[in-house]
């Protein structure tokens, strides 16, 4: 039995108010994930691009011209960032190198395991912190690689994922991968548990397993929303953002104008956040990189590593475009 007409035509505007539900809301998850700000100008600029450089004695000062042989970088997995001097675990060829950006020399200075998920931060001092992917503690390293000081608490920390220097009291923070986050001391002794059920597990309102400090805040990311966490000095949470734009985050920073940059390896773009909206999502070939595998901020200046491309993008952080008033 066929359906009347005015039954025809109702069935007709129902399948019509169903198909423009499902294209707003498609439109709706298409604007959280960011292609709304395809257009919008990138944040930055690029400077060039660091394949490897000559080799200098561990001790050698920033500037000094190079007279050992090339190395070449084989797969960029962390950077850090302080000065002229770029601190970079290539897991390709199991080092921890330092790059002098002035002179673009390299000196080794550690052996690393040949995994991509170790961690650097480099500290206001010229030392670098170095997180051994299987090791329960952080590594204090002088410039040339000398260890200083360990970080590590016993039966709290599982598996640190992520460490940052909060800038206002100087202490290192440490993220465990269950989502955990420690305060210390720059002695090495464990101040508190900040984020978390003080396990190192994630509690129900908090938990981190990246972290990023600039001038004014701490930031991290938290795995079970796929979001931003904002901490103050206390490592209490003062809100989240980024749900619904974020797919795999692999590395955060902050820069002086308090933008969050995160490390997108589910589909390897860079994204940026502003004010906590996203306000640029750049893939990786739009920088002139293979892929996205490490990030680094100091001052006005962004290190981009490309692991698969064995190479360090350098490019210059522009400011944000004056708000209306």
């Amino acid at each position: 039995m066929r359906p009347s007409a005015p039954d025809a035509g109702k069935r007709g505007r129902r399948l019509r108010g169903v198909l423009a539900g499902l294209l707003a809301g498609a439109a709706m998850l298409a604007g959280a994930a960011g292609p709304a700000v395809e257009g919008a100008p990138d944040p930055l600029t690029p400077q060039g691009f660091i394949p490897g450089g000559f080799s200098v004695p561990t001790a050698t000062r920033a500037g000094r011209a190079p007279s050992g042989a090339y190395v070449k970088l084989i797969y960029p997995a962390a950077l850090a960032a302080s000065g002229p001097d770029l601190y970079v675990a290539d897991s390709g060829a199991g080092q921890l190198l330092r790059i002098d950006t002035i002179g673009q020399s390299v000196a080794r200075l550690a052996s690393l395991p040949p995994l991509p998920s170790v961690r650097l931060k480099a500290g206001r001092d010229g030392t670098v912190y170095v997180l051994r992917p299987g090791r329960p503690s952080v590594e204090r390293l002088s410039r040339e690689g000398q260890r200083i000081g360990t970080f590590a608490a016993d039966f709290d920390i599982l598996q640190p994922s992520d460490l940052v220097i909060e800038p206002t009291l100087n202490r290192i923070w440490i993220a465990d991968a269950a989502g955990g986050v420690f305060a210390f001391h720059p002695s090495g002794r464990m101040s508190e548990p900040l984020a978390g059920r003080g396990d190192g597990f994630a509690s129900e309102g908090s938990g981190a397993v990246l972290l990023a400090a600039g001038p004014q805040r701490v930031v991290g990311v938290d795995a079970r929303c796929r979001c931003i966490i904002t901490f103050d000095r206390d490592g209490r949470t003062l809100g989240h953002f980024g749900e619904g734009a974020l797919i795999n985050p692999q590395g955060l920073a902050l820069d002086e104008h308090n933008r969050v940059w995160v490390i997108d390896a589910g589909d390897h773009r860079l994204k940026v956040f502003d004010a906590d909206v996203l306000v640029a999502n750049i893939p990786a070939a739009r920088l002139g990189l293979a892929d996205l595998t490490a990030i680094a901020i100091d001052l006005h200046r962004a290190y981009l590593a490309d692991g698969p491309g064995g190479k360090i993008g350098i490019f210059a952080i522009l400011p944000p475009p004056r708000r209306a008033p």
